[in-house]
């Protein structure tokens, strides 16, 4: 199962994406997508499990980007302690991914390295695959995933129906809940892939 695990939709800034176009997207190409938008969850009467979607967060802050899966939406008022955010993320069963560490506002372009390297080790996983990242700066991504022997997911970051479906994770297993979600990536059951 192939799960795009980095979208955007009408809630973030600077996309012209609405729930509605990754769903048929999503069908046109078999594969599950989440939307994680930016500093808020997103909402939306819709089912998500007939659509095989998922939700989380893109939490922006000054130490880079993040995506949090399976904790509630109050993690955004950690935002801007790293530390007590992670925490925070971990006691209510979820887990922060660190999100194209070398591309844009990524932990690695954002401060210095030695405090990068002591967030990285807290983390639960490495974007290595980001559709809006260069490859020089995914390759990066993969050499410091294993370097602290993180797993390693994708997803497109989309903004546009351009970058739509870019690449994602490709799981061993069906994944039908977030908390399967939750408990796939921790167990380092997930591969980033290129979709196309």
């Amino acid at each position: 199962m192939i799960i795009d695990l980095h979208n955007h939709a009408e809630l973030s800034k600077n996309t012209t994406l609405t729930f509605s176009d990754y769903i048929k997207k999503s069908k046109e190409k078999g594969l599950s997508f989440a939307i994680t938008e930016h500093n808020q969850l997103y909402k939306n009467e819709e089912n998500f499990s007939e659509n095989f979607a998922f939700t989380g967060i893109e939490i922006l802050n000054d130490y880079g980007d993040f995506l949090v899966f399976g904790a509630p939406e109050e993690c955004i008022e950690k935002r801007n302690d790293m530390f007590k955010l992670i925490e925070f993320v971990h006691e209510n069963g979820g887990i922060i991914i660190a999100a194209h560490p070398f591309s844009g506002y990524g932990i690695c372009n954002v401060i210095n390295s030695k405090d990068a390297n002591e967030i990285i080790k807290l983390v639960d996983a490495i974007e290595v695959y980001n559709g809006r990242a260069k490859e020089e700066e995914c390759k990066k991504a993969y050499s410091l995933a294993r370097e602290h022997k993180k797993p390693c997911v994708g997803g497109s970051d989309a903004h546009n129906r351009s970058e739509l479906f870019k690449c994602g994770t490709k799981f061993a297993e069906n994944i039908e809940s977030i908390e399967q979600l939750v408990a796939a990536i921790k167990d380092g059951c997930c591969e980033p892939v290129l979709i196309g």
